[in-house]
């Protein structure tokens, strides 16, 4: 019926005679199939409510028929419809639970979809790397040939797999499967993996910085997915790409028209949540670098709403679902212990009562881990001000405790020490270099991206061998560590006084503050102060601080 979806006359004929015709029948079948019809319908046209109300029609009839192939399809498009539109915790309860009927039929073709389906939710949901080892998984069995070729699914992992590399930037394997994608998509003639193959394949240029190419593949994809229909609800990320692309070449106004374009279809088609974040925080900084304060502040609330919602889905995938799979996994292997020997049934009723102190070891640490963060929360708030206080006065403290009066050292001294080994001279070019050093730190320059050794020393006017020795001696750390210390303790700070700060998405707060990448951030505020600045954030929230 989709065939239709362009002509509306005849698409509602079609509806009409579904629904008065097959919805009526007295024969389950016909009216399961009307329908699939009309929940697929229904998904297309993204009426959300309508294609769920079919499909649980459909999974009613199928278990009335006691039909397991119809209730496992069933229940996959019960999933798959979910996911679409982002509620993760559902879509993975309904594959779990499909999952266990195809491994209960032995239908292994229907398992390995599932298993994809569960590794897709697990890349939306950032679990980046159990997705990757699990599509791993996959395409051993698949490529083992023991349940036929399945290009199609074999295809679909490799799209999957794309993704999963570029979200933990390996980016040479995303290529390698870039490749493997548009090679087995033109040898069958799969246009429609063809445009994933080259769409990830410009992502990746993007990310080496040769725009150029990056366009050509965006350009190259784009006119692929205008051509062939099924995946124009993709054609708002190829613009999102593209818009990147653009503000990386500091083309902002062309950069604000494609991303402009790519937010209106995203919410139209109510599709890619998690993008269209991404694509108002773009927008917000765009704006900012051609001095647009209004929608510039427009945007990153955009951005912090769209944030929120994603944090709920996200975050939808509780615990319960996570140990509602352990002990599927867990009721498996007793089933199969009892077609063995008395022996082996023990080890695995011993394994499955040890498996229960191991979850109530995960409850206890978890609660332990939350008790510890608010301890850590409580006492990063109270050494907050003394560790500004500190800031203030240690450079003073560290200049001039070494210095001694020039008229007490005598000149055969300085000659016997000269002589017999290499030391320090707190002398008065140092002396300003410190004090340029503190002058660095006060007008926050460190939050400038430019903020390399080699930037810093010329700024400073003084080589960089010189001023690595300095903060080594000086500051107790390497020139790199001191850098991420001081953005760290800046946003430890303004994530405490200001609270429109706090609104801003994690990636904007670190592009902000002078680093590169989100994860890079996270992991530097993990180590200075033992929380991650999402849960910071979420405590000051929970206090009210202003």
């Amino acid at each position: 019926m989709q065939k239709y979806k362009q002509h509306p006359k005849k698409a509602s004929v079609c509806l009409r005679y579904i629904k008065d015709e097959m919805l009526q029948s007295e024969d389950l079948l016909t009216q399961f199939w009307g329908n699939y019809a009309l929940a697929h319908w229904h998904h297309n046209q993204l009426n959300f409510e309508k294609s769920l109300l079919y499909v649980d029609k459909l999974y009613k009839i199928a278990v009335e028929l006691k039909d397991n192939d119809l209730i496992l399809s069933s229940l996959i498009n019960r999933g798959n419809f979910y996911f679409k539109f982002g509620n993760y915790k559902e879509s993975m309860e309904f594959n779990l639970e499909a999952l266990e009927l195809a491994k209960a039929s032995n239908n292994v073709k229907r398992e390995l979809a599932i298993l994809l389906n569960l590794a897709l939710i697990k890349l939306e949901t950032n679990d980046n790397v159990g997705a990757i080892e699990l599509l791993d998984k996959i395409l051993i069995v698949i490529n083992d040939g023991t349940v036929g070729e399945l290009i199609n699914l074999k295809i679909k992992v490799y799209v999957a797999l794309i993704k999963g590399y570029i979200k933990v930037e390996n980016y040479p394997k995303a290529r390698i499967y870039c490749e493997k994608t548009i090679k087995l998509s033109r040898d069958n003639n799969y246009k429609e993996y063809e445009f994933y193959g080259l769409s990830f394949l410009g992502t990746i240029e993007r990310f080496y910085e040769n725009y150029s190419k990056a366009h050509e593949l965006l350009d190259e994809s784009l006119i692929i997915a205008q051509e062939i229909k099924t995946v124009t609800t993709e054609i708002p990320l190829i613009y999102f790409e593209k818009g990147k692309v653009f503000y990386k070449e500091k083309k902002f106004q062309k950069a604000i028209h494609i991303l402009l374009k790519a937010g209106t279809l995203m919410q139209q088609n109510k599709l890619d949540f998690i993008k269209l974040e991404e694509t108002y925080a773009l927008l917000a900084k765009s704006y900012n670098e051609i001095g647009n304060t209004k929608n510039s502040i427009k945007y990153y609330e955009k951005a912090n709403e769209a944030y929120k919602k994603n944090d709920e889905r996200q975050g939808s995938i509780s615990v319960d679902i996570i140990k509602k799979y352990d002990l599927q996994s867990l009721k498996e292997e007793l089933n199969k212990a009892e077609q063995k020997t008395e022996k082996t049934r023990t080890v695995l009723y011993i394994s499955a009562f040890l498996g229960f102190f191991v979850v109530i070891g995960l409850i206890y640490f978890y609660k332990k881990r939350e008790k510890d963060n608010q301890q850590k929360f409580i006492a990063l708030l109270q050494s907050l001000e003394e560790e500004k206080q500190k800031s203030k006065v240690g450079v003073q403290k560290e200049v001039f405790k070494k210095e001694a009066p020039k008229e007490s050292i005598s000149k055969k001294k300085i000659s016997t020490e000269l002589a017999s080994k290499e030391v320090e001279i707190i002398d008065e070019t140092k002396i300003k270099l410190l004090k340029k050093l503190q002058s660095f730190e006060d007008k926050e320059q460190f939050l400038s991206k430019n903020s390399s050794l080699n930037e810093v020393a010329k700024k400073l006017k003084t080589n960089t061998s010189y001023l690595s020795k300095l903060v080594n001696a000086h500051k107790g750390k390497s020139f790199t560590a001191y850098i991420t210390d001081l953005r760290v303790n800046y946003a430890i700070r303004r994530l405490k006084e200001d609270k429109r700060f706090r609104s801003y998405t994690i990636d904007s707060i670190a592009r902000e503050i002078g680093f590169n990448r989100s994860e890079s951030f996270s992991r530097a505020f993990k180590n200075k102060t033992g929380l991650y600045p999402s849960y910071y954030i979420k405590n000051l929230e929970n206090q009210n601080i202003t």
